[in-house]
């Protein structure tokens, strides 16, 4: 009777062995969330590394290769969004000065415009990266400092000479949604940008801010989930632990399902 009862835990043993193998095979090499990238024909390697090491499957979303109606057919089967980084806005929009800005393309704001509202209709959740954060600030009505150093500040140094990144400290905001994912209240962060948030939009939340009162991060606690970082946390996710959290705290919760 011992002998059969010990047999029996062992087959038991080596059955739930076998089952937990067969997670972790199909978690490692099997993607189980689909996360869509929105950018204007920029380098977004950085991002697809990053989401490929989180065993996420890509769905790359080039605005300027592709007519509003495919980037939208391309959005409904994603579990999430990325907003990424990119040229300048065509200050037009939110009444800003066009002889401050850099590379801008109204065509592309505008299907960009209409990606967002797409994909908020369809309530995926959202992540915005540098100009993706501040296109959730202008789509709810929001504007930006089309020159930071000439219509805001020097203090601080948000883009380095010959367009390089530079370097600074942010204060999260107490109770944010980032504070919590970070668990932090203050960081390094990179920095690559001229424009920057001026005017918040009604009905978002300030996530950080820098030392020179610079809007850092934002969200939106009326959404589901939606998060946008004015830096590059693709650029130091490798040998960042703050970088890693907001990418796998927005893989996880990238839940919304292919419609």
């Amino acid at each position: 009777m011992f002998r059969k009862i010990a047999k029996f835990i062992k087959l038991v043993l080596f059955g739930l062995l076998l089952v937990l193998g067969l997670i972790l095979i199909y978690d490692r090499f099997f993607s189980s969330k689909n996360i869509a990238i929105v950018h204007n024909n920029q380098n977004v390697k950085s991002i697809e590394i990053l989401l490929t090491d989180n065993n996420v499957a890509i769905n790359n979303i080039d605005t300027s290769r592709m007519d509003t109606d495919m980037c939208k057919r391309k959005i409904e089967g994603a579990d999430g969004v990325i907003f990424a980084g990119g040229n300048d806005f065509d200050p037009e929009i939110y009444g800003g000065d066009r002889s401050l800005v850099e590379e801008y393309s109204r065509e592309d704001d505008d299907k960009s415009l209409a990606i967002l509202d797409y994909t908020i209709g369809l309530k995926k959740p959202i992540l915005g990266i540098c100009r993706g954060m501040q296109l959730i600030n202008i789509y709810y009505g929001g504007s930006l400092y089309d020159d930071i150093g000439k219509q805001f500040s020097t203090q601080i140094v948000h883009r380095g000479s010959d367009k390089a990144l530079s370097y600074h400290e942010i204060d999260l905001s107490e109770g944010s949604i980032l504070s919590k994912i970070l668990h932090s209240d203050r960081i390094e962060v990179n920095s690559y940008h001229h424009e920057g948030i001026k005017d918040l939009a009604e009905g978002l939340s300030v996530s950080a801010t820098s030392d020179d009162g610079l809007i850092e991060a934002i969200e939106n606690p009326y959404y589901p989930y939606m998060l946008g970082v004015q830096w590059h946390p693709e650029l130091s996710y490798e040998n960042n632990k703050y970088s890693k959290k907001i990418f796998k705290d927005f893989v996880k919760n990238s839940n919304a399902g292919r419609n």
